[in-house]
């Protein structure tokens, strides 16, 4: 085997060379053909926007879409040949159902934005409802009693639902007993049981036979439910990740088992189990079907949680929305919109805990 040794100047005329990409170079008859079939449909749906009465939404489902698709086929088949048909079908409808997603998104969010932006005012977060009706001016009362109502109820929720979503995990994951397909298959049914069905168990096993009153506490039982199969799942993927080295290590040791998964690998997963616990909060807090069985609803500020009902940000907006009063339904979307900052702030903080390192101790 030969060894090529170059000399100063031609190592030096190598690193000054533009590295050539020669898949960048288009043809023009490719270029000239994908910008047609670009601005033809383009150009044949701005007309029937501003000649024809027909819905901007059916103009765009019914006639651009087949005319981007038909497009897209013959410019493909005019470069590439029948093959790159499918390709070109594949790629419009991708980009189409991007495009749809985004649409619907910035809008749900903008109508948010701009009808719940003036209900936002400081003693809208503080100030609670005893005095307040419908048509009461938005200058007086708020949340501050829903605020606090969620609150209690997230807090008995998670302290219920978070040391049993975590035991499951690590039953599944490091016991690994007899009765692990039979856990893992009910968390699994878990996962699918609608928000109602949680709030009316609750209510028959705990408020109509008497044991508890509608209250911040049922409402805490049944987000429980509902948190659980979120935190168990989660929290059992992010124990997987923890690298078999660091058991074997600490056994290896003369550690016990049980120390071992309380002193190495817990710890190891903490980012991925407090993202597991941020995820089960998001996931239930704006569910309103149980609150309204089993949390009931208030206008004052409760801050007992076995005294009586209590008002939550769920409830508070499902009791305004509908509402024929202007300031009503304003005080709904003002609500919507501080719910909706509360669930990104919660998923964000998931996504930045997120960003460590699970197996790192």
């Amino acid at each position: 085997m030969s060894t090529v040794i170059f000399e100063e100047a031609e190592v030096t005329r190598f690193k000054d060379e533009t590295p050539k990409r020669p898949w960048r170079k288009k043809p023009t008859k490719f270029t000239v053909s994908v910008f047609l079939a670009i601005v033809i449909p383009a150009i044949i749906v701005g007309w029937l926007f501003q000649t024809s009465d027909i819905p901007g939404a059916l103009i765009a489902v019914v006639i651009y879409l087949p005319l981007q698709l038909v497009a897209a086929g013959l410019t493909a088949w005019f470069n590439r040949g029948v093959r790159s048909i499918g390709d070109s079908v594949i790629i419009v409808l991708a980009i189409g159902a991007t495009l749809f997603t985004l649409v619907v998104l910035i809008s749900v969010i903008a109508s948010l934005i701009i009808r719940g932006f003036q209900a936002l005012s400081p003693h809208f977060l503080y100030q609670n409802s005893v005095y307040i009706n419908p048509s009461t001016p938005l200058e007086y009362g708020g949340i501050g009693h829903a605020m606090v109502g969620t609150l209690l109820i997230l807090l008995i929720s998670s302290v219920i639902a978070v040391p049993i979503g975590i035991a499951t995990a690590v039953y599944i994951t490091e016991v690994r007993g007899r009765a692990v397909p039979y856990v893992r298959f009910f968390v699994q049914a878990m996962s699918g049981v609608p928000s109602v069905v949680a709030g009316l168990f609750i209510l028959t096993i705990a408020v109509a036979t008497g044991a508890f009153n509608q209250s911040a506490f049922a409402g805490g039982l049944a987000y429980a439910i509902l948190m659980l199969p979120t935190v168990a799942r989660t929290a059992e993927e992010v124990l997987k990740l923890i690298p078999d080295e660091l058991r074997t290590g600490a056994l290896a040791l003369g550690s016990t088992r049980a120390r071992t998964v309380l002193m190495v690998v817990l710890p190891a997963a903490r980012t991925g189990i407090i993202t597991a616990i941020l995820l089960g909060i998001a996931r239930v807090i704006g569910e309103t079907a149980p609150l309204l069985l089993a949390a009931g609803n208030n206008d004052g500020t409760v801050l007992n949680p076995f005294g009586q009902s209590v008002a939550s940000i769920p409830v508070y907006i499902f009791n305004n929305v509908a509402l024929p009063y202007p300031d009503a339904v304003a005080r709904a979307w003002g609500s919507a919109l501080v719910l909706m900052i509360f669930v990104a702030v919660l998923f964000t903080l998931a996504r930045v805990l997120g960003r460590g390192k699970v197996g790192k101790y």
